[in-house]
């Protein structure tokens, strides 16, 4: 955890545009951390926060990959991509969203972005709820102990329909937000409920 610690300490040097605001702390039994970075928003000229978590509860269970990271920010004369896309390492696309699946089940206080993510990845990027290795993924995921039960209940879509607005709105395209039925969600989640438990 030193390497990842000295790498935040050291963003402000490599990135002058951050500030890190919260630095790197440990919780949760030195399973998880988390540190903040501010920056002025060259768009909005507003400030705007990251928050850096890295989390490490239990060993991958497949092989990491190298995958491009890529920006949604284009170039309003050619419609290109500002920036190239960076390789860098990280978990497969499977055990993402087995990931996904888990904390829409069992985060403590349900995330209307786990939600919205798991809609997006059926709709548009071809993720299958009912692929025996996605449902094997997702049942081991939960039976790592300190999971919080899995709770599919109308508490927990009326706490989802409150955060629509004011959490979810305000970090989607208009077009994305639009496209998002939360109903639709809460079904693929409630069917994947079905299967692992």
């Amino acid at each position: 955890m030193s390497g990842l610690k000295k790498a935040v300490e050291s963003l402000e040097r490599q990135l002058p545009i951050f500030r890190i605001i919260q630095a790197m702390r440990g919780s949760n039994s030195s399973k998880q951390y988390i540190a903040s970075a501010q920056y002025t928003s060259l768009l909005s000229r507003q400030e705007d926060t990251i928050k850096i978590e890295v989390a490490l509860r239990e060993p991958l269970l497949t092989p990491a990959v190298d995958g491009p990271a890529r920006t949604l920010l284009l170039d309003p004369v050619s419609g290109q991509p500002i920036l190239k896309p960076v390789v860098v390492r990280c978990i497969s696309r499977m055990e993402a969203y087995a990931e996904k699946f888990r904390a829409a089940l069992s985060r403590r206080e349900a995330a209307i972005r786990d939600f919205y993510d798991l809609d997006h990845a059926v709709r548009k990027l071809g993720i299958q709820p009912h692929e025996a290795q996605l449902v094997a993924l997702v049942k081991q995921k939960l039976a790592v102990p300190g999971n919080e039960p899995v709770d599919i209940a109308g508490p927990r879509l009326a706490a989802l329909r409150q955060q629509l607005e004011p959490q979810l709105k305000p970090v989607l395209r208009d077009s994305d937000f639009a496209e998002f039925d939360l109903d639709r969600a809460f079904q693929i989640v409630a069917e994947m409920a079905a299967k692992v438990i």
